[in-house]
């Protein structure tokens, strides 16, 4: 699956390591399913420190919280029943990031890895299964600087909007910036072609 847009924005990590967070409180989205961690400064959680959710009647008598996703990118929670009526907390690590460039006309594919799985049950007809998931995209920005070029080959953070930016509605994920190439056209503003390899999901937004 293909999606494009027109403005994007990345934003990377201002220090190696992560910070510790402890029992931040998590805001409903609106269908109990669905919670985000209330301090927005904290929401790009790390991938590699587990996040450990909880879940409370009165805010007093917490318990380890019933089955659920963690979203690293965005720092958010995403039960399997909802939660409505409960408070839910978050322990876990996050990166403090700043923004570190913008692009236009972006475009992003879904990919799915396909592999063979036919056996004689098959009666002559291929099976397939779906193995690995990723995302491949690819941006434009105007150049300013060496920002991307010195974040070949590093992990960085994408903020997608479908729009303007206006209403919000975005993908977001990490991953890892391959490509730069740099375009010099005659009377025109010089311009920069990023490619970018996703390093884990890439979440849609509307808010």
């Amino acid at each position: 699956m293909a999606i494009s847009g027109k403005v994007g924005a990345v934003y990377v990590q201002t220090a190696d390591a992560a910070a510790t967070f402890t029992d931040q409180a998590l805001t409903n989205s609106g269908d109990g399913l669905t919670w985000y961690i209330t301090d927005r400064d904290k929401a790009y959680w790390d991938k590699n420190t587990a996040v450990t959710v909880e879940t409370s009647p009165d805010g007093v008598t917490w318990s380890t919280a019933p089955a659920h996703t963690i979203q690293y990118a965005g720092g958010y929670v995403v039960f399997e029943a909802s939660q409505a009526g409960k408070q839910v907390r978050a322990s876990g690590k996050n990166f403090t990031v700043s923004q570190a460039g913008g692009f236009f006309d972006w475009s992003a594919d879904m990919q799915t890895d396909i592999v063979e799985s036919t056996t004689f049950i098959n009666s002559g007809w291929k099976s397939f299964e779906p193995t690995i998931l990723g995302f491949t995209g690819s941006a434009e920005a105007y150049w300013g600087d060496e920002t991307f070029f010195n974040k070949l080959g590093q992990e960085v953070i994408v903020v997608l909007y479908v729009d303007s930016g206006t209403s919000k509605k975005r993908y977001e994920g990490y991953c890892i910036i391959n490509s730069n190439g740099i375009q010099v056209a005659v009377s025109e503003l010089i311009q920069e072609s990023i490619g970018f390899e996703g390093d884990g999901p890439l979440y849609y937004r509307e808010g």
